[in-house]
């Protein structure tokens, strides 16, 4: 069973799409925006997995279209070269209208070190043609874990 409930790692308005100012009470990122965020483990002999949960306001697709997408990116120790990370995607999925501005992005992190350290990055879906792209607000990034086996911070804590 998962936490009752998730816990908040970050909440604000990033407003996402091709027009400024559409969403005059939040900061305008353009096409993507990306969030750092700091995972321990919080029992060596808990569960191998949380799930990150997006959460937006407005996100609305087009029939046909896949969808924005969500991809979350680990930071781990690159071993041939000291002081340097190798980007590994964790998941990928893809938000549509379906999802009501909810995505929940399940993650398996068996003989992953702790603290993990990630980024949350949401990119408009571009397949749709200039000018049509959708605009919505990304406002919270959580974290559900199972006993709160994994818990979050907001970026990279060593």
């Amino acid at each position: 069973m998962r936490s009752p409930k998730p816990e908040l790692i970050w909440q604000g308005r990033v407003h996402l799409g091709d027009e400024p100012g559409l969403y005059g009470d939040a900061h305008y990122s353009g096409l993507s925006a990306e969030v750092p965020l700091t995972l321990e483990r919080t029992d060596p002999q808990g569960q191998d997995s949380t799930a990150l949960v997006v959460v937006t306001e407005g996100l609305e697709t087009f029939t046909g279209y896949p969808g924005h997408l969500i991809t979350v990116t680990a930071y781990l120790p690159d071993p041939a070269r000291p002081y340097h990370s190798v980007e590994t995607v964790l998941a990928t999925a893809r938000m549509t209208s379906a999802d009501h501005n909810r995505k929940e992005i399940p993650l398996a992190l068996a003989n992953l070190p702790s603290p993990l350290f990630l980024s949350v990055r949401a990119r408009v879906d571009t397949e749709v043609p200039p000018g049509l792209y959708d605009d919505f607000v990304l406002t919270r990034i959580l974290n559900a874990s199972h006993n709160f086996a994994f818990v979050a911070s907001l970026g990279f804590r060593a």
